[in-house]
């Protein structure tokens, strides 16, 4: 199905409601009532395929991103890697079985609307992100979508509570409890066979 973006006055971003196919996010935004914009990630169900296991820890590598969006992605990493106590990612020339590529969604009438998409296979997971949530506003989107993501790499699918990463809504990442990403810590770490401290 065709999807529209459509830009709204000085305000920022007002993303379509539409329907997406199975394998994409769809972004929407809300106007509260005291006229402030907040942005709901909707991740469709069937984000990604599932994946039975992946050798871990994954090299990753970035494509199409300039260094600011670089950093701010291997920050979410980093965060993500610290949280279990080892190495989840290889940043540099290190091989490992299991490649990751992080880059953006083509700016396609099918993509627009998409926070983000992963899509993979025994040996591969390509994660693509929209533009929309490197800008300043939507900036607290970018570690949920980049997680969840990471989730389907690794063979999660989406969780039917609310409040859980894997959800097929986002909050800002302040929003999610210790508990909830704990949850999803471990239910990583039982499909990746990387042990986490938590």
């Amino acid at each position: 199905m065709a999807h529209k973006l459509n830009l709204r006055g000085p305000a920022g971003w007002a993303i379509a409601q539409a329907i997406a196919s199975d394998d994409m996010l769809e972004l929407s935004v809300s106007k509260l009532k005291i006229g402030f914009l907040i942005l709901s990630l909707v991740l469709i169900s069937g984000c990604g395929k599932k994946q039975a296991s992946a050798p871990w820890p994954a090299t990753v590598r970035f494509e199409g991103l300039t260094q600011s969006e670089i950093n701010s992605v291997r920050e979410s990493l980093n965060k993500f890697s610290d949280s279990f106590g080892s190495e989840v990612f290889f940043f540099d020339e290190r091989v490992s079985q299991f490649q990751i590529s992080i880059g953006k969604l083509g700016n396609s009438e099918a993509t627009s609307s998409k926070a983000g998409l992963a899509t993979f296979d025994d040996s591969s997971c390509k994660v693509e992100l929209n533009n929309l949530i490197f800008q300043s506003d939507y900036s607290s989107y970018l570690e949920p979508v980049v997680w969840h993501e990471l989730g389907h790499c690794a063979g999660m699918e989406h969780n039917p509570k609310s409040g859980e990463l894997m959800y097929h809504i986002a909050s800002p990442q302040s929003l999610y409890t210790e508990e909830a990403i704990h949850r999803f810590w471990s239910a990583f770490s039982g499909l990746t066979g990387i042990f986490t401290v938590f």
